[in-house]
């Protein structure tokens, strides 16, 4: 990499501590103040809070894809959930095993510079730039769905509503991870156990084994196989978001350890809920009265149930609880990717930038909560969900392409956990799970881009701008890889 283009005149000084490529170097102005010290963001996260990032991020996505889902795959929810599961599973093993290895901001942008060069990191960092912020957005408009079951008036100001509580973590996250983290485990927590007492309830005095079975049809006849292959990439929705437990590396304690435990506990705990979770519905309900009810498909659930007054409330709170979080974890998510990527020269080094007494990413919280509170005011739902699996499907394809080239190109390299399932060729360990990964990444994007048409058309509008402005900035810093 050749050096920084010299700095103007107008331009701060760069601390003599540190070399001028270091990305925690930048001084920040405030106003007129000039802070020129080396800021660092604080290691705050410990298991639960890590657990925490990726259950919120992931698990509220089953409080809306369950009517969608079941509006095409109707009986065969359960199966389509567990082929998209398999793009989950082996996606998070993979960032388990390179978030312990390479524990830095980015998760998929850090680990595809590394395995590849910068061009497959700003690929990944990009994509995953775009699902954050859909997911700002997405969530926030759920989280005021189940909110007006308490305030209908909020229908009259639905749109405002949603994009004030984004406006609300956009200064928590300024506060920093610890409380922005806090808030996570505390809701993550009581959702948790909401969860678990709705399916103890549901099975016991409810679930019909007989109807669920009764309801599984011939996938060539009901639902068909176009709308069964369509239910699959709906239910990859499902499963989005276990990327956020690596964004926060830099601010775990102990990342070799913590990381892999806090990933494939997630990931353990979203796929059983979101199975038992769909099984159970069918053996309540009709998968019919579940694509009526595809904003809030769990609160027919909870009305089939003995002592619905008490069920349904607390399960429009648990929806709005958990849906909020997801919300604030993409703006965790979103604003350490564009610090990762800032810091290694791939967008403006403006984005790096830390608050000196919260230090916290401060201009990409900013930045990127204003775009959300746009997108949930004037977006659509249904335009939103259909974007979000193309960022994170892209992320999930260089992290297990990242881990395979990773074991051949730095077989040293230290690994705390590792992938099992390896075939040795020579002195390389070659994993078999990574290589389902891939393909069924490649597989399940290739559904969304052909059923998907806006989303798939929105998607490349993002990645040609995305590829000009890589192109544009390398060329501007001077930068030859």
């Amino acid at each position: 990499m050749m050096e920084e283009p010299a700095a103007s005149a107008n331009a701060p000084l760069q601390p003599s501590a540190q070399p001028a490529s270091s990305p925690l170097s930048i001084p920040h102005a405030i106003g007129e103040k000039l802070l020129a010290g080396p800021i660092t963001l604080k290691k705050e996260l410990g298991l639960l809070g890590a657990f925490s990032m990726g259950f919120a991020d992931v698990g509220a996505d089953i409080f809306l894809a369950l009517g969608l889902i079941a509006a095409y795959a109707h009986g065969l929810m359960p199966f389509a959930i567990l082929i998209a599961a398999i793009v989950y599973i082996t996606s998070g093993l993979a960032y388990a095993e390179l978030s312990a290895a390479i524990p830095v901001s980015g998760g998929a942008s850090a680990y595809g510079k590394r395995a590849f060069g910068m061009g497959v990191g700003f690929l990944a960092g990009w994509g995953l730039m775009l699902d954050y912020t859909i997911d700002i957005a997405l969530f926030a408009v759920a989280a005021t769905g189940y909110l007006s079951f308490f305030f209908p008036q909020i229908t009259l100001m639905f749109s405002a509503v949603s994009a004030l509580l984004i406006f609300i973590l956009l200064f928590v996250n300024l506060l920093g991870i610890k409380e922005s983290s806090a808030i996570n485990s505390f809701l993550t927590i009581i959702v948790i156990i909401i969860i678990g007492v709705l399916v103890y309830f549901g099975y016991n005095s409810a679930f019909d084994a007989g109807k669920f079975l009764r309801g599984i049809g011939n996938v060539e006849s009901d639902p068909g196989i176009g709308n069964f292959l369509y239910s699959i990439t709906l239910a990859m929705v499902a499963f989005v978001g276990i990327e956020s437990i690596s964004q926060g590396a830099e601010e775990t304690k102990n990342p070799g350890k913590t990381l892999p435990r806090a990933t494939l506990l997630a990931v353990f705990c979203v796929v059983l809920i979101a199975v038992v979770l769909s099984v159970m519905a069918l053996g309540i309900v009709t998968p019919q009265v579940l694509a009526d009810n595809m904003n809030s498909p769990l609160l027919p659930i909870a009305a089939a149930l003995p002592h619905a007054d008490v069920f349904v409330p607390v399960i429009a709170i648990s929806g709005f609880l958990i849906c909020f979080v997801s919300a604030n974890t993409g703006i965790i998510g979103v604003s350490r990717v564009a610090y990762s990527m800032s810091s290694t020269n791939m967008i403006s080094r403006k984005l790096k930038w830390l608050h000196p007494r919260f230090r916290t990413p401060w201009v990409t919280i900013a930045i990127f909560s204003l775009v959300a509170m746009a997108l949930a005011y004037f977006g659509s739902m249904v335009f939103l969900g259909e974007l979000y699996a193309f960022g994170a499907l892209t992320a999930y394809s260089v992290a297990n392409l990242s881990l395979i080239a990773l074991r051949i190109t730095e077989p040293d390299l230290g690994r705390p956990f590792k992938v099992p399932l390896n075939v040795r060729f020579g002195k390389y360990e070659i994993s078999i799970i990574s290589i389902v990964g891939v393909i069924s990444c490649f597989s399940v994007f290739a559904l969304v881009a052909l059923l998907h048409t806006e989303g798939r058309n929105f998607a490349l509008l993002w990645f040609l701008i995305g590829a000009a402005h890589f192109i544009l900035y390398k060329r501007y810093r001077g930068l030859n890889k």
